[in-house]
């Protein structure tokens, strides 16, 4: 049988081959396509987060809030050693927090005299810490009930929150004076004695017998610690409403006690009781410079 020719035979196997090609290629057209489409009518999925129960977003806002810099109160160190405070004047804002920490071996208080509010610590022994949270401005004077010749200021800044009262309604009431001889003297030794009883518990009543005599064996701090105390109980009698007659009789007394104690060194206080003569005539006089005044107004 005759064979064709050679480019008759390509012409035939070129044909269906081409036809293939074409079949495949608009087959792999279709198919991009197609995908192209359902990708755009489809977009992918975005993510979503569940929402968080309101109690989890509630403490994560007071969380934030609680470490917020500016809601945060500070907290101030003082530190009581060698029977002083430290820092002795100090300034705070409404709601800081102070620290005291007893670093002496003697025990020690925090004992407000004057101020916004009055507060007191407990006894302090070496180590034990006070701490007092601000809420009123103003000056706060204090010093230690064991040793009152120990004394301090804390001045706290910033407005105080005013206080919401609610006014009951007016009511009629009957009220009965009832007479006095002594207006205001009744506060006059309140205040004389508040110094003594405050230093009579922490220093004697709540102090061990052997805490007491070291105490007194620190001579220069034991003599000085009761010579302020006898001061801190006449100043407010004769800074008060007390009877002239009253402040009479104590001001020779307290002119002494800072002349002769207060401002003089322990070396000197010695000396001058070893001048036996002349410290028994200086006492004596001073008793009868005290009595003079209350005699003069005596009548028979």
């Amino acid at each position: 049988m005759d064979q064709p020719p050679l480019s008759a035979r390509r012409r035939s196997l070129l044909l269906p081959t081409l036809a293939v090609l074409a079949v495949a290629g608009s087959i792999f057209a279709l198919t991009a396509l197609r995908a192209d489409d359902q990708r755009t009518a489809s977009p992918e999925p975005v993510a979503q987060t569940a929402a968080l129960p309101a109690s989890v977003v509630d403490a994560q806002k007071a969380a934030v809030a609680h470490y917020s810099p500016a809601t945060e109160s500070s907290a101030i160190a003082v530190d009581i050693k060698n029977y002083a405070f430290s820092p002795a004047s100090l300034t705070v804002s409404i709601g800081d927090t102070v620290t005291w920490t007893n670093e002496d071996t003697a025990p020690h208080t925090v004992t407000v005299t004057d101020g916004p509010e009055k507060f007191a610590s407990p006894t302090l022994q070496q180590g034990q810490t006070f701490s007092y949270t601000f809420t009123k401005a103003g000056t706060y004077s204090y010093y230690c009930a064991v040793h009152p010749d120990m004394k301090a200021s804390v001045t706290v800044q910033g407005s105080t929150p005013p206080t919401t009262t609610t006014t009951p309604p007016p009511t009629t009431t009957t009220t009965m004076t009832m007479p006095t001889s002594n207006p205001g003297g009744g506060c006059a030794v309140k205040e004389a004695l508040a110094p003594f009883i405050a230093h009579l518990k922490a220093a004697h009543l709540e102090e061990s017998l052997g805490q007491q005599v070291t105490d007194a064996l620190n001579l220069d701090q034991y003599i000085k610690t009761h010579t302020v105390l006898i001061e801190n109980m006449l100043t407010p009698v004769l800074n008060g409403d007390a009877d002239q007659s009253v402040k009479d009789v104590l001001s020779p007394l307290l002119a002494h006690l800072k002349a002769a104690h207060l401002d003089e060194s322990l070396g000197q206080q010695v000396t001058d009781l070893l001048n036996v003569d002349q410290y028994v005539k200086t006492h004596t006089v001073l008793v009868e410079n005290m009595l003079e005044p209350v005699f003069n107004q005596l009548t028979c």
